[in-house]
């Protein structure tokens, strides 16, 4: 199988799991509140290492404080997906904060007063 093909279908796989996990079974209100949504999941060639971009709606103190007990959770994510994917090694997940989709905001703001 090539790989880029099952890179890409076990990044996918590990992209919905964590969506789930972070909806339907994390239980800390910190992280709850914060509506945590996974971007993206990039893995190593490898596969035992998985950086995870979660876009979180919140103000940057929190983000920052989100992101930390994100990755202080990191375990329980991994024991959830072990449970939810059938792989030889879980990937170790590293979270990480995605900002696109507020950069893509400021740019379109930008770009609307230049047409002003």
């Amino acid at each position: 199988m090539n790989y880029s093909h099952s890179s890409a279908r076990i990044q996918s796989e590990i992209e919905r799991s964590l969506s789930d996990i972070l909806e339907f079974e994390v239980r800390d209100k910190a992280i709850k509140d914060a509506f945590p949504t996974v971007m993206a999941v990039k893995l190593t060639r490898n596969l035992r290492h998985a950086k995870v971009y979660i876009s979180i709606f919140k103000g940057v103190k929190e983000k920052a404080a989100v992101i930390s007990l994100l990755q202080a959770k990191k375990g329980f994510f991994r024991s959830m997906l072990a449970q939810r994917i059938s792989l030889r090694h879980i990937p170790e997940l590293h979270f990480v904060l995605d900002e696109t989709v507020e950069t893509a905001l400021w740019m379109e703001e930008i770009f609307r007063r230049d047409q002003e």
